[in-house]
Order: structure tokens, then sequence, then C-alpha cells
């Protein structure tokens, strides 16, 4: 019977690797999610993320106070998007902005590709840990602003519209997670500061010019789909109380699919870049 040989700390070399293969996704998420919280500007990122909610909390309160025509229905969808756009999208930048190479300086990456012998363990941690705190940060904050709301709520027909439109509050924060993290490591991960910006421009303000300048020309339904920011207010727009669009739905989420993968491939592209300069 053959013996396995023994590593220096007393683990058998085909037990560790084992083990290093089979480390969990929830594992790899979790450890990403701790890189994804650290440094002063990604705690001021999520101080401006819980200020926008509480002052949406407010706002909630002081519509259901009024009753009446009091757009109370409409702060699920004004919590999404100030909260996602405000310090959901700062905490992004913030992460990501680098992150390719301070991991490799820092020798994070190497403890990843340690622990789960290959590249894509350690961009699964990365850009799964990203999104998954967007995903908190976001989703939480929308949904604590919307519960707030149902809550306070005087009418049952506002009840009922606040409560669908919550719905599409929370697709809008949990696509915004997915989306937004894989973009954000795409553009800053492996660039300098303002190559980084630019690129970032490229990927979400550009488009929506052109779809501007388009707009005349193409119809609305192909137009909102040219760039990230309106293919999520598309999601969020065809799960609106009274005109639940699942066409749109479905054009919006292939489209947001399509820039994921597209950002998916350009981190996988960098962070193999990256990882071929210590070679």
């Amino acid at each position: 019977m053959a013996a396995s040989t023994a590593s220096p700390d007393g683990v058998s070399a085909p037990a560790s690797m084992n083990a290093r293969a089979h480390t969990g996704l929830a594992a790899l998420l979790a450890l990403g999610a701790t890189l994804a919280r650290r440094g002063v500007l990604t705690t001021v990122s999520m101080v401006v993320s819980a200020l926008t909610a509480l002052v949406l909390a407010i706002l909630a309160l002081a519509f259901a106070r009024r009753g009446g025509d009091a757009p109370v229905a409409s702060v699920p969808v004004l919590a999404s998007s100030a909260i996602a756009w405000g310090g959901g999208f700062l905490q992004a930048v913030v992460v990501a902005m680098g992150a390719l190479r301070r991991d490799r300086v820092e020798g994070i990456r190497h403890l990843f590709v340690m622990r789960t012998t290959s590249l894509r363990g350690y961009l699964v941690a990365r850009v799964g840990g990203l999104a998954a705190v967007l995903a908190v940060v976001v989703g939480g904050g929308t949904l604590l602003v919307s519960a707030l709301a149902i809550v306070a709520a005087t009418q049952t027909q506002a009840v009922l519209r606040t409560v669908h439109t919550t719905l599409g509050a929370l697709v809008f924060a949990l696509a915004f997670a997915v989306v937004m993290a894989p973009v954000a490591f795409a553009a800053l991960g492996a660039r300098t500061r303002m190559s980084g910006y630019l690129v970032l421009l490229l990927f979400l303000v550009v488009p929506e010019l052109v779809a501007s300048t388009l707009a005349g020309a193409l119809p609305s339904e192909v137009t909102e789909l040219f760039a990230i920011p309106s293919a999520l207010a598309a999601l969020r727009s065809s799960l609106a109380p009274g005109s639940v669009e699942p066409v749109r739905f479905l054009r919006a989420f292939v489209a947001l699919a399509i820039f994921t993968g597209i950002a998916l491939a350009l981190v996988r592209r960098d962070a193999a870049a990256v990882e071929r300069e210590d070679v």
C-alpha cells in the first residue's frame, strides 16, 4: 500500500491537494466578500449607502403620512436607483480599482490560487465576493426602505402597489450587483486610475450617448438595451404594477447577460495577463 507524501505541516500532499480542489463556492465568496469590505473608502461607500437608505426611509414615512395621492409606491424604485448608483457604484469602483495588480503584489492572488488550484477560483472569489456585498448593500437597503414604505402605507391599494414595485426594485438591485461587479473589475482591475475611468465611461456612458443619438432612428425597445443603466431600468420597468411585460423583461435580461459575459471575459484576460507578468 503506497504511502502518501507528507507536507511540512504534517498533512499528506494528496489530502492537501484534494482539500484545495474542493474549496466550496460559499468559502470563496466569503473570502472575496471580506476583501470587498476592506479599506477606509469602502467603509465610506457603505456609510453613503446607509445614509441614502435612511433619507429615503424618512421620505417613505412622509409620503405615507400624507396619504391620498402621495407616491409612496415609487419609493422602492427611487431607493434602488439611489443606493445602487450612489454608494453601491462607489463601492464597486473603490474595490476594483487596481485590485488585480494589488492582489499580486500583496500575495492575495497566490493565496487564492493555492487554495483552489486555479485562477478561476480566484476570479470567482474576487468578482463573486464583490457581487455578494453589493447585493447585500443595495438589495438590503432597498428592501429595508421598501418594507418601511409598505408598513407605513395606509391604503390597501397603496400597499399592493408598493409590494409590486418592491419586487421590481429588488430585481434591479440584484441585477446591478451581478452586472457591476465584473464590469468594475474589467474596467479598473488591471489598469491605471485614469485609463480605468476611461474604460468605465466606455462601458456606461458612451452607449447611453449612442442610444440618445439613435433614439429617432430606432425604436426605444432597441435603444434601451444599448447601455447597462438603461437595460437595468428596463428590467425594473418591465415589472411595474399594471404593466408587467415579460418580453421586455427577457430582452433586458439577455442584454445584461451579454454585458456581464463580455466583462467576465475581459476580467479573465486581464487576470491572465497579470499572471504572465510574473513569469
